[in-house]
């Protein structure tokens, strides 16, 4: 049995470091330029509200879809590859996929109860009739979306140093 689940969980593992590289990989982005997510302007500055919300509009309307479709293919990959390694439970590997998870799943969290209410409040706008009080509460929701990023950037990036890990500590085993 070893020897046929070997190949299928080293396979699953290398996907899994594509798929978490990728995730990470586009929040490293993020750091590098705060631009990335439309929520600072490349000068570092936070944007206008006005213009904030009508970029955000846009960048909530492709990431949504790109996250309904991307999100699941992530967490099916930790899933599949969990269940691979449940019969090393004591191994380091299994360990570091299931800390990456809960990683990823940290970030679901902070989306779910944090970042999709402010993006249902910003979609809500009519960005070319906005009052004071709507131009407040942007710049107040601007800043919270920032450190959402932050977040979310952290939790992708350390997820996939986790992951990153497990062939080293996988390649090297003996199978008999």
């Amino acid at each position: 049995m070893k020897k046929i689940l070997y190949p299928i969980q080293t396979i699953a593992l290398y996907l899994m470091l594509l798929i978490a590289g990728g995730y990470g990989g586009l929040h490293v982005s993020g750091i590098l330029d705060p631009s990335v997510f439309g929520v600072i302007n490349p000068a570092g500055d936070l944007m206008p509200p006005e213009t904030f919300a009508a970029a955000w509009q846009w960048t909530d309307g492709f990431m949504r879809v790109r996250m309904g479709i991307c999100g699941p293919i992530i967490m099916y990959g930790y899933i599949i590859t969990l269940i691979l390694f449940v019969r090393e439970w004591r191994g380091p590997v299994f360990w570091l996929l299931l800390a990456a998870f809960g990683l990823f799943m940290a970030d679901v969290v902070l989306t779910g109860t944090q970042q999709i209410p402010i993006n249902r409040y910003i979609q809500s706008l009519d960005v070319k009739h906005l009052n004071a009080e709507d131009l407040k509460k942007i710049s107040s929701v601007n800043r919270q979306l920032i450190q959402n990023f932050k977040s979310r950037e952290w939790f992708s990036i350390l997820g996939f140093v986790l992951v990153a890990l497990t062939p080293f500590l996988w390649g090297s085993r003996k199978v008999s």
